[in-house]
């Protein structure tokens, strides 16, 4: 039961994601740069290892997803990216751990 609510690997993978997103695509990044998409590329793949990796060591129930996303939002929203960016990548986000988890 105790291990219902023990979210430190999800509140280490949350901190991580917002790390990446914050060291690959600074707020306020310039989406018509050059090298842009291919910097979303590398993110896509390193959070999809990382999601895998997750998903294979530790059981995400309802309220570890919840609280990973509501992290990632909080997160993300300290450090000034626009509201739709963020309701999309924690979106995305969720819908990739739930993929994953069914593996």
């Amino acid at each position: 039961m105790l291990g219902f609510f023990n979210t430190t690997e999800v509140d280490e993978y949350a901190d991580w994601i917002i790390a990446e997103v914050k060291r690959t695509l600074p707020a306020g990044f310039d989406p018509s740069l050059k090298n842009v998409g291919e910097k979303v590329d590398r993110l896509d793949k390193r959070i999809a290892q990382k999601t895998d990796s997750l998903v294979q060591t530790t059981k995400l129930n309802l309220y570890k997803k919840a609280r990973l996303a509501s992290r990632v939002r909080e997160g993300m929203t300290a450090h000034g990216y626009p509201a739709p960016f963020i309701k999309t990548f924690s979106m995305d986000l969720i819908r990739r751990i739930q993929t994953a988890s069914r593996k």
